[in-house]
């Protein structure tokens, strides 16, 4: 099994990779050894939760259109 573990002072913009393991399925893990938070301007905007979103609509009353008749299906059993 090819294993390349790289350990770098600062991180370059890219990573050149090893011919024997380039077009193969690969899992590449990206693990931080200086134990310091990650920046708020670099780190994904932190997913909100349901309970964030109630109430911010700004935009005009959202209304439900009518659904029409409930379908009569026939018994599985």
């Amino acid at each position: 099994m090819d294993v390349v573990r790289q350990i770098y002072e600062s991180l370059p913009e890219s990573i050149r990779m090893p011919d024997s393991l380039k077009n193969r399925p690969v899992e590449v893990i990206l693990l931080p050894l200086d134990g310091s938070p990650v920046t708020p301007g670099k780190r994904r905007k932190k997913l909100k939760t349901a309970h964030e979103f109630l109430g911010s609509w700004k935009g005009e009353v959202l209304t439900r259109p009518k659904q029409g008749e409930y379908e009569n299906r026939e018994s599985l059993g």
